[in-house]
């Protein structure tokens, strides 16, 4: 009994003593994960100097408001400060930060959607990935290929390949940026967008369109916030240092599209792995698009993302951003499917080979088949059918042939892979 008493008056003491910060709903509130906040903070101490925070003395902080000795408290203040104004987080907001959660709201804080103890869902089907794999120099001389057909494949616009549905959205692309829409451009990895969006500035830049391309260079497109594309801007259109608060950056932006708009100029915010982006980066997107100049927009802008990016546009998901969400069209990438003959002519011509010289007839079906899955729990089937994954299947067999002496790849040969 005395030893009950003991574990539940521990216990009990704990609870009390336990009083998070408000820091730590803010970073949930806000898509910042605590490693990041860590890792954004530089020590000072002997031995952590010049060192990230580790993750022990972060929840040290969060949880139980207990700082480490060795770096002052103001100056982790002040980073976490500087961090959470990159991200947007309002004045107000900040100033609560260091305050403790009285009421132990944050005790057990989750990201939304996701329980405790699990992981957020991931939309994608169970799929065993394949390991790329280069065209053998074996392979190359049993078919007499002096080139690899899908290594450094897109020289020019001609050798760009477009379906009927990849025109539609190439020219909505143009459109977009000529006129100053909004447009997201959704399609799984492989499946082309870079090679649209690369399509896109080559033909601003041969055919002379007075469109300006503006492209945020940061590399983590889940840092990128409404101060870094006021920076992108400025220094992608003018020879002027930014200013330093967001309300003088924003005029300076304003300022600097007109100019540039009076000029005879169009302008195209693209970003690319947008599906990366913050809700509330989505969210201040409108802010942008809306600049006018009388009549006329002034930025045009074009995200290029993963289907993630089609989650995330998902009014029913993100009810907070349906400013943004009912403002910005939608155009996916779809598989080549019935375009996979069409697909692999192009890619074969262009190193001076007929497509027939390489498979059977039945080895397109068969490609087809070895990339089509069937969907877990319904009846629905998955399609592969993206250029870069029909790209590395398509070398594993003529890598294949060549090794088993087969004249063409056939249906056997991809059965086989």
């Amino acid at each position: 009994m005395p030893t009950a008493k003991r574990q539940t008056s521990t216990t009990a003491e704990d609870e009390v003593r336990y009083m998070p910060l408000n820091l730590k709903g803010v970073l949930a509130d806000h898509g910042i994960p605590q490693s990041e906040w860590a890792a954004a903070i530089t020590q000072t101490g002997n031995f952590a100097k010049d060192k990230p925070l580790s993750k022990s003395a972060a929840t040290q902080i969060l949880n139980w408001n207990t700082w480490p000795k060795q770096t002052p408290k103001a100056l982790i203040k002040q980073q976490t400060e500087r961090l959470l104004r990159d991200y947007n987080v309002p004045e107000n907001v900040i100033k609560t930060i260091w305050q403790e959660d009285i009421f132990n709201q944050h005790r057990n804080r989750h990201p939304a959607g996701c329980h405790k103890g699990q992981r957020p869902r991931r939309n994608h089907p169970d799929i065993e990935p394949m390991e790329v794999e280069m065209l053998s120099t074996a392979a190359r001389k049993h078919f007499q290929l002096f080139r690899d057909p899908f290594t450094d494949d897109v020289q020019c616009a001609d050798d760009v390949f477009l379906s009927s549905e990849q025109r539609y959205i190439r020219e909505a692309m143009y459109t977009t940026a000529k006129h100053g829409g909004f447009l997201a451009v959704v399609g799984e990895s492989g499946s082309g967008k870079t090679t649209l969006r690369r399509d896109l500035l080559d033909r601003i830049s041969r055919e002379g369109h007075a469109i300006v391309a503006i492209q945020p260079r940061i590399i983590d497109k889940g840092r990128l916030t409404a101060g870094a594309i006021c920076e992108a801007i400025i220094r992608d259109l003018s020879q002027q240092r930014p200013r330093q608060s967001l309300e003088a950056k924003a005029r300076q932006v304003e300022e600097i599209l007109i100019g540039s708009n009076r000029a005879g100029n169009a302008h195209v915010l693209l970003i690319e792995e947008a599906h990366d982006l913050v809700i509330q980066t989505l969210k201040y997107l409108k802010r942008f698009w809306e600049l006018e100049d009388g009549f006329k927009k002034l930025l045009a802008i074009i995200l290029v993302g993963q289907p993630e990016l089609k989650h995330k546009l998902d009014e029913h998901q993100n009810y907070e951003a349906r400013e943004v969400i009912r403002r910005c069209e939608i155009a996916e990438l779809l598989p080549l499917n019935g375009n996979l003959e069409d697909y692999l002519a192009l890619k074969f011509k262009r190193v001076g080979k007929k497509q027939t010289d390489i498979f059977s007839k039945d080895a397109y079906d068969a490609v087809r088949t070895r990339l089509t899955l069937q969907r877990r729990g319904s009846d629905g089937v998955i399609s592969l059918l993206y250029p870069l994954v029909v790209n590395n299947l398509v070398t594993k067999a003529m890598n294949l042939c060549a090794e088993l002496g087969a004249d063409k790849v056939s249906a056997e040969v991809i059965k086989e892979i």
